[in-house]
């Protein structure tokens, strides 16, 4: 991937943000910027050098992985504000810019009284950049969904009356390291029965429910990108009722689909999805005297190096797809005490529209 590209746009924003220097504290970021996938380092992007801060268990991980254009910086167990002194006095820099969303309280005030130059807290500058992907991340993203979609049909083969949503979480896992994913993008979500009621409901050692809908939310992480896929199945039959609820949801996710493009508002977006499920009754319920949503949860999110990055899709929104973009578009309706319908595909935003880069129908399942 062109690490230098990336590294340039970022130094290309100091001008606006009237800083000489960047402190990348995100290992996210600092992996987007470098390619570095260890647990300890820190990144100063100067005008004429990128700097590269980790320690002794890092040196030969740096030599193997990091982008070439990249200065080494012994650092460890130190005050970051001195070394970070030690660097400007160096590297000529009077105002660094730190990633406001990615440092602690304790951290700046360290900065700013040890560094000896001003700290700039700025928000979102390189997720800003990750939100649109080059082709190198979309081919990258592209196999972390098919690994996932590979585990998942395996899954529905597992599926038997004494099977537990442990048991299947379990089995996830393992398929998906046995494949050569990094790990599960997040802990997977599989919620059998009057369970699947909750959104981001917890593993338990719940058995099958005949005709109760079977949530499988799950995604893996694939050198570094992310891929995230939500369907609901149902086991030994379905009723009219939930097949009734299923297709709202299915023709939720496929108006709201079929009317992003780039240059939409993400707020746009949710809210065609959200009034065919409200038009369809599943608005608002009560709870004594408080009324909450059937369909409570944002619409979608984008999917990268993390499962949950910018652009959000939701009815608060501010951000406009663009071009590039990978986002997932995944409504529900969710019946308190009873059980809840999700269902979610990830798209690539392209000039004309959104192109699916889930290959796993939509239509009803129903495991024998």
């Amino acid at each position: 991937m062109d690490f230098a590209r990336r590294i340039q746009r970022v130094c290309r924003m100091f001008a606006g943000h009237r800083i000489d220097a960047m402190l990348i504290s995100s290992l996210r970021n600092i992996y987007y910027l470098s390619s570095f996938s260890g647990s300890t380092a820190q990144v100063v992007l100067t005008r004429d050098v990128p700097l590269f801060l980790t320690d002794f268990r890092y040196y030969e991980r740096f030599a193997e992985e990091v982008h070439p254009g990249y200065e080494l910086v012994p650092f460890y167990q130190e005050s970051l504000g001195a070394k970070l002194r030690e660097l400007s006095r160096k590297h000529g820099f009077k105002r660094l810019g730190v990633e406001a969303e990615h440092v602690s309280v304790a951290q700046l005030e360290e900065m700013r009284e040890n560094a000896g130059i001003e700290i700039v807290p700025l928000k979102g500058v390189v997720e800003n950049l990750r939100a649109v992907k080059d082709a190198e991340e979309v081919a990258a993203i592209r196999k972390a969904v098919r690994l996932n979609e590979e585990v998942f049909l395996e899954l529905l083969k597992l599926v038997k009356p004494e099977v537990t949503e442990a048991d299947l979480a379990a089995e996830y896992e393992y398929r998906i390291r046995k494949r050569g994913a990094e790990a599960a993008s997040f802990p997977p979500l599989i919620a059998f029965g009057m369970n699947s009621s909750k959104p981001h409901a917890a593993v338990s050692r719940q058995q099958m429910m005949p005709a109760m809908p079977l949530t499988f939310d799950l995604g893996v992480s694939l050198n570094g990108y992310c891929s995230d896929m939500t369907r609901t199945v149902f086991y030994g039959g379905v009723s009219q009722g939930w097949e009734e609820i299923f297709n709202i949801v299915r023709e939720a996710k496929d108006a709201a689909s079929e009317s992003a493009r780039p240059g939409v508002s993400c707020q746009e977006v949710d809210r065609v999805a959200r009034s065919i499920i409200e038009g369809k009754g599943y608005d608002v319920y009560r709870v004594d005297s408080e009324e909450r949503k059937y369909f409570g949860h944002g619409l979608g999110h984008g999917v990268g190096l993390e499962v949950h990055e910018a652009p959000r899709l939701n009815a608060r929104s501010t951000d406009t797809l663009k071009k590039g973009m990978v986002v997932t578009i995944e409504p529900g309706i969710y019946l308190p005490g009873q059980g809840g319908i999700r269902l979610e595909d990830m798209y690539l935003v392209e000039e004309q529209g959104l192109s699916n880069l889930n290959t796993l129908s939509t239509d009803i399942i129903v495991v024998p």
